[in-house]
């Protein structure tokens, strides 16, 4: 009895161990991170399962809350590095995790070693990015004017340099959505209209402009974008979504008037139906549960389906004027019960 009990004992220790040594491989390895000057690059060796699809590259400086990047990336399965422009001094690491075929993101690498940036590096790096001097690109706009164009072999600073008599311009960077994408915007048109929101607040979608375009088309990867302020997505002609909805790898997300992804958010339609972001950014569908209370999605449009009777599968539900199911109450004679589903006919 006793050696059988050590043979489970061993038998469970081992099994954790392999579930360990399985989570070890779904992150990428040999994280490093090389400098010069404010010059950056991050490489790495690849995760160790079947089905790789992206890696998500992590430069996180030290000192912010809650660890957020300072600069991220997205980069395909056959790519290794990284590069990065930094334009604020402080301390720097690095962190990559992969995506695999399913759209799962798996566990985040150990960090790299800590690089520093000085101010020094830099105003030298603003000077010749890439710290080699070689390249000829100036920080400033020259006096004589020269062709602007937009760029996709640079990922500088907040600025514009000069490459073989070209002015390339990169001059800004992120979402700018702005005044016209907050046109056409749809509002609660009935006060006695169904209202799910607690606090009257609630994005919704333009009928009159739906992308805008990047000031600077200066980013290593289009697709998904991740700042501080949060994550928007860059198409390959230089565009990006605002207040609308958009379908991304078979799920539909909706993008606020800025061009940020919404979570947690009530979407008022132009039809005035509602629809909700959760907590993923996905738009919901089916029975779910929002601040406390249940609400019904149509399956195929994500629409919320009240006021009134409803039915779903077979049961019927009263849907209030804010949305929601009622539960242990009696509406015009007849009882919901605490699952919300009507218990005498």
């Amino acid at each position: 009895m006793k050696l059988s009990g050590k043979v489970l004992i061993l038998a469970a220790v081992l099994s954790i161990w392999s579930s360990v040594s399985a989570l070890a491989s779904d992150a990428p390895t040999g994280v490093s991170i090389e400098q010069s000057g404010n010059e950056i690059t991050v490489s790495w060796s690849p995760a160790d399962f079947d089905g790789v699809d992206k890696y998500q590259v992590s430069v996180v400086k030290k000192g912010n809350s809650s660890g957020s990047s300072y600069r991220s990336a997205t980069v395909d399965a056959d790519e290794s590095s990284a590069d990065f422009t930094i334009s604020n001094k402080g301390y720097y690491y690095a962190k990559v995790r992969a995506k695999d075929v399913n759209n799962k993101w798996h566990s985040w690498s150990a960090d790299s070693e800590t690089i520093t940036v000085t101010s020094s590096d830099i105003s030298d790096g603003g000077k010749s990015p890439g710290g080699s001097g070689s390249s000829g690109r100036s920080a400033v706009i020259p006096s004589s004017t020269g062709t602007v164009i937009y760029t996709t072999d640079y990922t500088g600073t907040n600025t514009a340099y000069l490459n073989n008599g070209t002015v390339y311009n990169t001059a800004s960077y992120g979402p700018t959505g702005g005044n016209l994408a907050a046109a056409g915007l749809t509002t609660l048109s009935d006060p006695n209209a169904m209202n799910p929101t607690l606090d009257n607040v609630y994005s919704s979608s333009s009928n009159v402009v739906n992308t805008m375009k990047v000031t600077a088309f200066t980013y290593a990867n289009t697709g998904w974008q991740f700042e501080s302020n949060g994550m928007w997505y860059l198409y390959d002609d230089g565009t990006y979504p605002v207040s609308c909805w958009r379908q991304i790898d078979g799920k539909y997300y909706h993008f606020n008037k800025s061009g940020y992804l919404e979570v947690n958010t009530w979407v008022l339609e132009s039809n005035q139906k509602w629809r909700y972001v959760g907590p993923n950014a996905v738009m919901v569908t089916g029975w779910n549960l929002i601040n406390g209370r249940y609400y019904y999605f149509s399956p195929s449009s994500g629409e919320l389906q009240g006021p009134g009777l409803i039915a779903v599968d077979g049961k019927y539900y009263y849907i209030d004027r804010n949305g929601a199911r009622v539960e242990n109450t009696t509406v015009e004679g007849h009882y919901f019960g605490a699952d919300g589903a009507l218990t005498n006919g």
